[in-house]
């Protein structure tokens, strides 16, 4: 019997738990969690914490994810690494397909309490996945491409960013924690795809430059 990859597995898993997710959520199973939460992180709301938050969260909107994915071209360019970037771009894009896909199906309403302005529906957060999958693959790239402190501190960097964003999501109050989480299984359900392709790549690439 062929041995099931535990990438797959890992996928199956997540998707799992995106859907049972998805019922409790309709249900209205986690008012009461995603209240509760809410209120954890208001109650640390202050001025400098809000200032900076706000910067975060706003470099996860479509304007922010764009002007990130076009100072990367750069860098990429210059090592003439395209074909890596190409996975950053197709996560992106995918992910803001399927959210905007679901968000259409449940039509789940935004947070009552929410603080800045914000239109359209809340889940899943459409920040959030493109954090997750911006950032997310870049880890994946950097630990494929890069070594040593300069590797430590991108792949530390990217991580902040990817939890920053979804925490500035609830703490303004315009998702709600599930929304967020949705979002975070969703992207790393792509990641693993990605990664899937991008390691048979890598690996041809050094066949090929080994012959």
């Amino acid at each position: 019997m062929k041995k099931i990859k535990k990438e797959y597995i890992f996928i199956l898993v997540l998707l799992i738990m995106f859907f049972a997710l998805t019922y409790f959520v309709k249900k209205g199973s986690m008012d009461e969690l995603d209240k509760k939460v809410f209120d954890i992180l208001i109650n640390v709301k202050c001025k400098p914490l809000t200032s900076i938050l706000f910067v975060i969260t706003n470099l996860g909107s479509s304007i922010g994810v764009i002007l990130i994915l076009l100072l990367l071209l750069i860098p990429f360019i210059k090592n003439k690494e395209l074909s890596s970037y190409k996975y950053t771009v197709i996560d992106v894009i995918s992910g803001v397909i399927i959210m905007k896909l679901i968000k259409d199906v449940i039509r789940r309403v935004r947070p009552s309490w929410k603080w800045i302005s914000q239109g359209g529906f809340s889940y899943p957060s459409g920040h959030t996945i493109s954090a997750i999958l911006l950032y997310g693959s870049l880890i994946l790239i950097i630990n494929k491409k890069m070594s040593g402190k300069p590797k430590k501190v991108a792949t530390f960097l990217a991580s902040l960013m990817m939890i920053l964003i979804p925490v500035s999501r609830i703490y303004f109050g315009v998702h709600y924690l599930t929304d967020v989480l949705a979002s975070i299984i969703l992207g790393f359900i792509i990641l693993i795809i990605t990664n899937i392709f991008m390691s048979k790549e890598f690996l041809n690439d050094k066949n090929k430059v080994r012959k």
